[in-house]
């Protein structure tokens, strides 16, 4: 990828602002993206006629456009304003906080289709799926000593050397992972990184809304396969009808999506290694493809656990009982979805009544108890079950109750949220032998016993 707009720093854009329906009415103003903060447009006067309505009205306009004065196109969407009168100026000051610009195009919606592709930067991706773009060569001469070393990478952004892999996980959509170099510097102090990106190619057409969905998703099998919170850092959008013809090649005209963070990453500031993550592209390379695949293809009865189980990687500096019963909940969630009564006749698995808490955690546990960290993790039945009922209803405990909290309880909730891992690799096809495997080589340190 190329990296004409570093997101690290402010960016300023002058020009004039207007809405999609009344373009005759621009507005002058300065757009201002603040890294790992806001998009803030700050118009020299307002949309339509200066009245009173301005200030009893919460406005949200949709489509902002605007015509900067380097001749670009950008829009702003979900854009939130606010005002700031003088009553000795002649005009107010209007402020539009917006959710994301588009540098590069009038877009109508996030709805409207286009011949779009997606290319992403994901700081993580490139330790959990190791580039390889740069080539070297040590020349020797004839008493053989070596006298040169060489460099070399491919500069075809289309190179069949830059795809390391290509998964269609539908009919219309291809997931690519990529590797290119960054040639930055000068002549004299070069800079040169590799790095793997995403690219996300729709045979079809498509909205910026299922690319960002199926961005989204990937973003969240990154964050399993490395344990931690994954957000890509940078966005690139190629529209097929907006190129550029010289002689034989096309250049796509650069379309960049840029989206406040709260915290932006970058390569250098991830601390966390390869062998610190689940496990990575190598690790599930002969299988990468069919995961991926179930993976974006998965029930939509997973969503919600999925979404509970990589909201626990997020690290905090204090932990609640609400931690606990989000994955409690969620292993609840998916023995009810996932081990239902046709599963256990499919299995041979005892058709009791599995309505209650502990035989669904027995169950569970009993299914992965060949993995060794399961067998560590000695999870109490009696304490977890109770602990659900007492932090659900905060029912005064009984004196049998085995109710746990403090530290007990923090010692339990890494053990439902390992449980809870064994789970969903299972049901993306990792065998309990694979899943084994997968926990011996990892040094994560979500997964020690604390």
């Amino acid at each position: 990828m190329k990296t004409t707009i570093d997101l690290d720093h402010k960016i300023e854009y002058k020009g004039y602002w207007f809405l999609p329906n009344d373009p005759g009415n621009a507005v002058a103003g300065i757009l201002t993206y603040y890294p790992n903060e806001k998009i803030l447009l700050e118009l020299i006067g307002c949309f339509g006629e200066v009245s009173f309505e301005l200030f009893n009205k919460s406005v949200t306009e949709d489509i902002i456009y605007g015509k900067t004065d380097d001749a670009k196109e950008i829009t702003l969407l979900q854009s939130f304003r606010s005002l700031q009168l003088n009553f000795d100026a002649e005009f107010p000051i209007v402020r539009y906080t917006s959710s994301c610009m588009i540098i590069g195009k009038f877009i109508n919606s996030l709805d409207e289709k286009c011949q779009y592709s997606l290319i992403a930067s994901i700081p993580e991706l490139s330790l959990w799926c190791q580039p390889n773009a740069l080539h070297s060569l040590m020349r020797f001469d004839k008493k053989g000593n070596s006298n040169r070393i060489e460099l070399s990478f491919s500069t075809g952004f289309q190179s069949k050397e830059t795809t390391i892999d290509s998964t269609a996980i539908d009919s219309n959509t291809t997931i690519k992972i990529k590797q290119g170099v960054f040639y930055d510097g000068d002549y004299l102090e070069p800079k040169i990184r590799q790095h793997s990106y995403l690219e996300i190619c729709k045979k079809k057409k498509c909205s910026l809304r299922e690319l960002f969905s199926n961005l989204f998703m990937y973003e969240q099998f990154l964050s399993l396969a490395t344990l931690s919170i994954v957000k890509c850092s940078k966005i690139m959008l190629k529209d097929k009808k907006l190129f550029q013809q010289i002689e034989n090649a096309k250049f796509y005209r650069e379309i960049y999506v840029i989206r406040p963070f709260s915290e932006r990453k970058n390569l250098q500031s991830i601390k966390s290694k390869s062998f610190k993550f689940l496990f990575d592209y190598s690790t599930i390379k002969n299988s990468y493809s069919s995961v991926l695949q179930k993976w974006y293809n998965e029930p939509e009865e997973l969503a919600p656990i999925r979404f509970h189980l990589i909201g626990s990687l997020e690290k905090r500096q204090v932990h609640s009982s609400i931690d606990f019963i989000v994955l409690i909940q969620a292993l609840e969630g998916f023995y009810r979805r996932f081990r239902n009564r046709k599963y256990r006749k499919k299995h041979n698995m005892p058709d009791e009544n599995y309505s209650k808490l502990f035989p669904m955690l027995e169950s569970l546990i009993n299914e992965f108890s060949d993995i060794d960290l399961i067998k560590q993790c000695n999870i109490n039945i009696d304490a977890v079950v109770d602990s659900r009922i007492y932090f659900s209803h905060f029912m005064p405990k009984s004196p049998n109750s085995k109710a746990i909290d403090g530290w007990e309880l923090y010692e339990q909730t890494i053990r439902i949220r390992i449980l809870l891992i064994c789970c969903v690799l299972s049901l993306f096809g990792f065998t309990n032998k694979q899943i084994n495997e997968i926990f011996t080589k990892s040094d994560s340190d979500v997964l020690k016993l604390k």
